[in-house]
């Protein structure tokens, strides 16, 4: 059983990135899946609640993804590179998952709630933001706003990667980490 929704939610995943969320049939996804069409709707009672479903699975994974080997991590700047790196990894080693997150968690599809609810998988990652500010290593700005320019920054070195045909090396990653630490950091 658990399987068959695992097999729904990728086949979701990759016909949303290939065609969008509103050319991307039930039938398209039970096809894909290779189930029965009336099998979705046991795992799922729309279309809405399984695209929601997959955000949060995904939001779930990208959560593991930036905890990864933290431990051990003393400075704020270690720690910082670290959650970098992780998220950059994520993206650039799932593109379809980088795709979706991009393209559709800011749509109307994703339920407010639902976004809320999954807020506590990177929230690791908030704490030790607001952590640092209190800390006076990092500037005196809103979570919120230092989160979004981190993360953009993030997004625009996988982007790079991925689209804009300039494969990162390590000392291109070191420059972006280190830039968007500048970023933020109390000089």
């Amino acid at each position: 059983m658990k399987n068959k929704r695992e097999a729904i939610l990728q086949a979701t995943l990759e016909l949303i990135t290939t065609n969008g969320i509103h050319a991307t049939p039930m039938s398209e996804v039970a096809k894909q899946a290779g189930v029965a069409a009336g099998t979705i709707y046991h795992y799922f009672e729309s279309k809405t609640e399984l695209i929601n479903d997959l955000y949060a699975v995904l939001k779930q994974r990208m959560g593991e993804a930036l905890m990864q080997n933290t431990e051990g991590q003393t400075s704020v700047k270690d720690r910082f590179f670290r959650f970098w790196l992780n998220l950059y990894g994520f993206f650039v080693q799932n593109p379809k998952e980088f795709d979706f997150l991009e393209n559709y968690a800011q749509s109307p599809v994703v339920s407010e709630d639902v976004k809320k609810a999954n807020e506590v998988h990177y929230s690791p990652v908030i704490a030790f933001l607001a952590e640092g500010i209190q800390k006076g290593v990092l500037r005196e700005m809103p979570v919120a706003l230092m989160t979004a320019l981190v993360y953009g920054n993030v997004v625009a070195a996988a982007k790079l990667h991925l689209y804009g045909g300039f494969p990162l090396q390590p000392a291109h990653l070191q420059q972006a980490m280190q830039a968007s630490w500048d970023g933020v950091r109390i000089n």
